[in-house]
């Protein structure tokens, strides 16, 4: 036959074998020969649909797009003629399935008023698998408890008798504009709670004006998630740094050519926490268009964050950060800050900000709440304010929570789960939860006295019920403390 003209299964079916295999997938023929030795799967998953259409199995696992990008251009062999025994493309995307099973179970979006009217939501219509991956948090929950529980001791002191008819809630975030002071925080395979995933995500971003962080791990590739969204539109990426440090670079580089305007670099989980409520829930068949990442199920369970996470870099220094700055030319930000030290180290290490976060308690369970390490930086660093951009994350789910973390210096806040949830709806649910924090936020800044974000202070706040937890490293009683010698 010759180039240029369709293929039938009939042509490629012959082309069965590891020296010469392809695979018809979405009404395209491809050439995976050379991929079989470094699939993360391993050659025998691609083996079993050598010389046939694969593309049902293909949609279980990966996200449309992802086959390009993973693959050279010259690996394209041609399309596929139709075939009477073959369901098309559209037929199997647009084929009744569970997917529609569970949208139809939905209530209404606009019954949904809150953060939490969401999550509710989410845990009886995501798969088992799905809900344990988004919700669970390190061994006995103790850091993910504490991170929403503490924000909610510290109060509010209101002025009164002022004009409030008209507010804004605008801020720059690392020099983007953002309708709000928050922004969605990275979080990895949003496809499980929908299929558009991330991309649906980026759409709600764009007609909502607030900033998308695309985490290594997302479900669809990069230049999709940016293509989803409006011309202009502002990202970060998420950054797991890659022990194979070519690869890393290569993402930098295309996020950097794609205008993603900044690399939030994860510096808290060199090694994934010990989710047990993941690890219990036997792995489903996903993959990550960005890092490759694929989980799978061993004897220890199927916890996903642990399975996908072995190509993470366990070597990562703080001399590092000038290489990650270098290769992408854009400003870093270390995701995963926890103590004033460090925070001082950022400085001095040449980061454009940090972002207190113990990722939504899923590391080390124990570690302090972030709102802790907020005020540790007032009472130790107050400089810090003046020298990097502050991001916190971990348990805000109000807009009274912004609002408290900004009268606090915070630059904006990260949201994470409530937006994975939120996406249960899709693109509608996404712009919904957004428009509901939004209105929190507007209505707590009223009910405060203040008309403008840039006026929340440390002194809108009341923060002497958590005051005595927050560590004083200088007095620290067993500051003194030096370990036995060994004998």
């Amino acid at each position: 036959m010759e180039d240029g003209q369709p293929f039938s299964l009939e042509d490629i079916k012959s082309h069965n074998r590891p020296e010469d295999c392809w695979i018809a997938i979405s009404d395209k023929i491809w050439n995976v020969t050379d991929f079989l030795d470094i699939h993360p799967g391993g050659p025998q998953v691609i083996l079993k649909y050598a010389g046939s259409d694969a593309t049902s199995a293909y949609n279980q696992v990966h996200a449309p797009g992802m086959l390009e990008e993973t693959l050279a251009a010259d690996k394209f062999i041609g399309d596929l003629l139709p075939s009477n025994d073959v369901p098309s493309l559209s037929a199997i995307l647009e084929a009744p399935g569970e997917e529609s099973s569970r949208q139809s179970e939905l209530p209404h979006l606009h019954t949904l008023i809150s953060a939490p009217d969401f999550q509710d939501v989410a845990s009886r219509t995501l798969t088992p698998k799905a809900w344990a991956f988004y919700s669970s948090a390190a061994t006995d929950l103790v850091t993910h408890t504490a991170n929403k529980s503490l924000i909610r001791r510290v109060m509010f002191r209101p002025r009164i008798l002022r004009d409030v008819k008209t507010v804004s809630t605008k801020r720059k975030i690392l020099g983007c504009s953002s309708s709000v002071p928050f922004f969605i925080s990275p979080a990895a395979m949003a496809r499980l709670a929908h299929p558009d995933g991330e991309c649906a995500l980026a759409r709600g971003c764009g007609n909502e004006g607030i900033v998308q962080c695309i985490s290594s791990n997302a479900s669809y590739p990069l230049p999709a998630i940016v293509k989803a969204g409006m011309k202009g539109q502002s990202y970060f990426l998420q950054l797991y740094v890659n022990s194979d440090r070519a690869k890393t670079a290569e993402l930098l580089q295309k996020a950097a050519m794609l205008g993603v305007k900044g690399i939030f670099v994860t510096v808290d989980a060199p090694v994934p926490g010990k989710r047990e409520a993941d690890e219990r829930v036997a792995a489903e068949n996903v993959a990550s268009a960005i890092s490759g990442a694929v989980a799978s199920n061993d004897k220890k369970g199927g916890g996903m964050g642990r399975l996908m996470a072995q190509y993470v870099d366990k070597s990562l220094i703080w001399e590092d950060i000038e290489w990650i700055k270098t290769v992408s030319g854009l400003p870093v930000v270390l995701k995963g800050v926890q103590s004033a030290a460090d925070a001082i180290m950022a400085v001095k290490y040449g980061a454009a900000g940090v972002m207190l976060s113990n990722h939504g308690g899923r590391s080390l369970d124990g570690a302090q709440p972030t709102i802790l390490v907020l005020l540790e930086l007032h009472r130790t660093c107050p400089e810090i304010f003046d020298q990097l951009e502050i991001y916190i994350d971990g348990g805000f789910e109000r807009g009274s929570d912004i609002l408290k973390a900004i009268a606090l210096g915070a630059t904006a806040v990260g949201v994470g789960r409530p937006y994975l949830y939120s996406l249960t709806y899709g693109q509608e649910g996404v712009e919904h939860l957004t428009q509901i924090l939004k209105d929190e936020l507007e209505t707590s800044m009223r009910l405060c006295g203040i008309t403008d974000i840039d006026e929340a202070h440390p002194g809108l706040v009341n923060t002497q019920g958590v005051d005595h937890l927050v560590a004083r490293e200088p007095e620290h009683p067993y500051i003194r403390w030096k370990p036995k010698a060994k004998i």
